[in-house]
């Protein structure tokens, strides 16, 4: 697929709603999500436990983002007035599913199990919107990957880009190139599903 143009209608929809927000989260994919759509973004990283816990994928991610989410809450840093977003993101295939690569070693497994195959990303947030407090949502979206080469795989790995990103890829950089298709909302496979936070508030 050809890489998207930023700042899309999404982002930049966001950004005139809200140009400032609390990201509670680490990833550098999620701030230049909201970033590029104008939003002035600070960060805080919460103490949360991520342990994957849930009789469903959507049961687990969720859980995790309202974890994330209590813990800013929670922390010294919050603030009643301020809009603020956690989130987390899972990787579904073949019924399983797929977490932050280990190692180079367990990214290069990953790509091959995605190679030519259709994946499910779910994303979850969980939201402090002031006035009216916590909100949760998720979303999924499919994902289809074109049939990857050793060569293809190498390339990618080289990049290291699958450090620390479920699926062990990202699609806002290279990423987007071993990408055939995608149904659904792009930046739920970004990990921040801006349409459904938007209508969600």
């Amino acid at each position: 697929m050809q890489r998207i143009i930023e700042p899309d209608t999404l982002q930049l929809e966001f950004g005139r709603r809200f140009p400032s927000v609390l990201l509670a989260s680490s990833s550098p994919n999620r701030r230049a999500l909201l970033e590029k759509g104008g939003t002035h973004v600070d960060v805080f990283v919460p103490d949360a436990d991520e342990t994957k816990r849930g009789s469903s994928p959507e049961e687990i991610v969720m859980s995790i983002a309202e974890r994330k989410i209590d813990a800013y809450i929670a922390s010294p840093a919050f603030s009643s007035t301020r809009l603020a977003i956690a989130a987390d993101t899972l990787v579904l295939i073949n019924g399983h599913l797929l977490g932050k690569p280990q190692d180079k070693h367990d990214a290069e497994r990953i790509l091959r199990e995605l190679s030519g195959a259709r994946q499910t990303v779910i994303s979850a947030a969980g939201l402090y919107v002031p006035g009216k407090g916590k909100v949760l949502l998720e979303d999924t979206a499919g994902v289809i990957f074109r049939p990857l080469s050793d060569d293809d795989i190498a390339q990618y790995l080289s990049t290291g880009e699958w450090q620390g990103a479920a699926g062990a890829y990202r699609l806002q950089k290279t990423g987007y190139e071993l990408v055939e298709k995608i149904d659904g909302d792009w930046t739920t496979v970004v990990g921040l599903p801006l349409k459904k936070i938007i209508d969600s508030i």
